[in-house]
């Protein structure tokens, strides 16, 4: 049932990036391409000088988008399986259009700490010693692999395991990193979370707003310096607290079409 809605929404956006993309044109121009069409009136009517017509620039920008996706242990079960259904759809739905689209997940290697922690505590514990856990960032789908290749990697997602704890500042650079090296004019980079960013390792040896501070800043720099268009989607989370082109919502059923309409939104401001 959710696959087939989110796939009529996507077919809704599909088209209307669609339409951005059609060719139009400009008539009776005095110079340019031959306009066949207007060829009968000066075949019934000589005196009718020849039309000519000439290609409009199409405002339609070559765009790449990334989806980072939280994968951390409070989004298992349902939410990080209708993540997974809503980034397969939507690769799917933007490759027709020609939008190049990249999947990324991010979480930790081990929960509670994991090699830094050991180095931490075998070097005697040093004061204010930053992140104390093993970053893990997952690439399901470079933008540049089609979709047929990589739609069996979004399954891993579900693996058993996988979904530990949650350092967003540093997965936020890591995906703009990936964003910016890009050749693409446009370039959109759309987070989905459903939490503040969260490592007990980190937060029980720094001060409690730690991580979360860091994620400020890194957006702030994105925001107000960077080329790249940044949205978030959070799942019962209120993000709008620091994006600010950013969306919540109540229930993760609602994730694939609020991925429609927010992409839709920015392609609409051209």
């Amino acid at each position: 049932n959710l696959q087939g809605a989110v796939t009529k929404l996507a077919n809704r956006l599909q088209r209307r990036l669609m339409a951005q993309q059609n060719r139009s044109w400009d008539f009776d121009q005095e110079e340019g391409m031959l306009d066949a069409a207007r060829l009968a009136r000066v075949i019934s009517n000589p005196s009718h000088s020849l039309s000519y017509k000439i290609e409009r620039e199409t405002k339609f920008r070559d765009t790449v988008v990334t989806l980072l996706i939280d994968n951390s242990g409070s989004m298992r079960g349902r939410p990080i399986s209708i993540a997974a259904i809503s980034a397969d759809i939507m690769a799917r739905t933007l490759e027709r259009c020609g939008v190049k689209t990249e999947i990324l997940g991010f979480t930790t290697r081990a929960w509670k700490g994991g090699q830094t922690r050991e180095d931490w505590l075998a070097a005697d514990r040093p004061t204010n010693p930053g992140r104390l856990n093993d970053l893990r960032h997952i690439v399901y789908k470079k933008a540049d692999e089609p979709w047929r290749h990589a739609k069996k990697n979004l399954g891993l997602m579900m693996r058993e395991g996988l979904l530990k704890e949650n350092i967003d500042g540093e997965a936020l650079l890591w995906a703009h990193s990936r964003l910016i090296a890009r050749p693409e004019e446009r370039r959109i980079l759309m987070v989905i979370s459903d939490g503040a960013p969260v490592d007990d390792s980190t937060l029980s040896v720094n001060h409690g707003a730690y991580l979360e501070n860091h994620l400020r800043k890194v957006i702030e720099w994105i925001e107000s310096r960077s080329p790249v268009q940044l949205v978030a989607i959070g799942i019962g989370h209120d993000v709008t607290r620091y994006y600010k082109k950013a969306v919540t919502i109540m229930d993760a059923e609602q994730l694939g079409g609020t991925m429609v309409e927010q992409l839709a939104g920015l392609f609409d401001e051209d």
